[in-house]
């Protein structure tokens, strides 16, 4: 495995070689060595060159990558000459394969959590800047490539592989990775007789759906007398999305609010006062996270655009009740009526029909946080998609064969 971080393979990573059913080698940078050297089994540095303060603009990041891909040649064939190797699975950004391909005898698997940021998605009120679409099309280029040239690609939902084009698909597996969530008891400090609606997100962005979320929490409140805390977690600063740019664009600096979290905040006259129905829970120690969602008792997730969200997955494996969109891959892990509710996403009165329903009778839905917890061990827990992964690994290496063959014909 190759990422810069340990990322989405670590788990899969240590279970292999726990459980015995393969023996892997985990490839990431120095700093990251360091950090888990010592409860990690297998795992390589490789050094990560500095960004060059004199590279192009549009092209300083497919530079940097293309260096340290080298990098990542030299530790393949270090590696090497300690232990032979069946198949190299590189994150195609974090493990950057181009200076792998066509120089070892291995087939190669790559992971694209999505092609481009254009395929992603983005709020239309907030548009991608023409600089970010230049360098967009570097990052869309290297990923086609890297479905062209691997045996195999992986991408994290069914979603995400409609982002490729038809022509490009058939060598692109669905997969999500594996997870091993055990709830615990919650530390969350919370009100007695209160109900608390969570929502959570790597980036607190209109794209992952934040102020969508802020919007139907303003019409839960106006229509229940019940007493109800609204918890949202989660980054202000914005990774998939263009909302920073717009603040930039609309607010002179002195008068800028500090995130678009803070915006939104601001534009809805919501304050996060101890007595206020919102609270900002940043992110912490994984403990205080799991925590968090230990202690709510319904999430409201109205995602926008997204290839897959693991947010997600750490929500449904504590059996926690969810309202999510009906778009992206949502609809993959939730089925409406079942293991939680699903929304049109515009439609706020619906969402606010479905959540007091929930805040007015809890235990009648409790139902749907079960099912979502025995859905979430039955289909995507570490032990369940472990093979998935090995048949995945194994039709990458019959691949290559099959290829060895043919051209030992010619």
């Amino acid at each position: 495995f190759i990422h810069e971080g340990l990322g989405q393979f670590e788990k899969l990573h240590k279970y292999l070689n726990a459980q015995g059913l393969a023996h892997s080698w985990f490839l990431c940078s120095a700093s990251a060595y360091a950090q888990h050297k010592d409860t990690v089994p297998n795992v390589v540095p490789f050094h990560v060159p500095k960004e060059n303060p004199k590279s192009y603009f549009y092209t300083k990041n497919i530079e940097t990558r293309t260096q340290r891909s080298f990098y990542l040649k030299q530790a393949i064939g270090d590696l090497l000459k300690k232990t032979g190797l069946d198949l190299i699975v590189a994150h195609g950004s974090g493990g950057f394969p181009l200076q792998l391909f066509d120089e070892f005898d291995i087939p190669i698997i790559s992971y694209i959590e999505f092609p481009s940021f254009g395929a992603h998605g983005h709020d239309k009120k907030y548009p991608q800047p023409e600089y970010s679409r230049y360098v967009d099309k570097l990052f869309e280029m290297s990923s086609y490539h890297q479905v062209i040239k691997s045996e195999l690609v992986i991408v994290p939902s069914a979603y995400a592989k409609t982002m490729y084009p038809s022509m490009l698909q058939e060598n692109i597996i669905p997969q999500m990775e594996g997870f091993d969530i055990v709830p615990k008891p919650s530390k969350f400090k919370k009100e007695p007789d209160c109900f608390y609606v969570g929502y959570t997100a790597r980036d607190l962005s209109s794209a992952k759906g934040f102020e969508q979320f802020i919007l139907i929490a303003k019409q839960i409140l106006s229509r229940t007398q019940k007493k109800v805390r609204f918890v949202f977690c989660g980054a202000p600063k914005v990774l998939y999305s263009y909302e920073e740019v717009f603040l930039n664009q609309q607010y002179p600096e002195a008068e800028r609010p500090a995130s678009f979290m803070h915006y939104i905040l601001q534009r809805e006259g919501i304050d996060l006062s101890s007595n206020s129905a919102f609270q900002h829970v940043s992110f912490s120690a994984y403990d205080d996270f799991a925590s968090f969602i230990d202690g709510m008792d319904m999430f409201l997730y109205p995602l926008q655009y997204g290839s897959a969200n693991w947010g997600i997955f750490e929500i449904v494996f504590r059996g926690k009740i969810v309202i999510g969109s009906d778009r992206c891959f949502l609809p993959e892990v939730i089925e409406s009526g079942r293991n939680g509710l699903l929304c049109p996403y515009d439609d706020i009165d619906y969402w606010t029909h479905c959540a007091l329903k929930i805040i007015d009778a809890p235990l009648e839905y409790a139902y749907l946080g079960r099912n979502a917890l025995r859905d979430a061990n039955e289909r995507f827990h570490i032990s369940r998609v472990a093979p998935r992964y090995l048949d995945i690994f194994e039709s990458a290496i019959a691949k290559r064969k099959l290829r060895r063959l043919n051209c030992s014909k010619r």
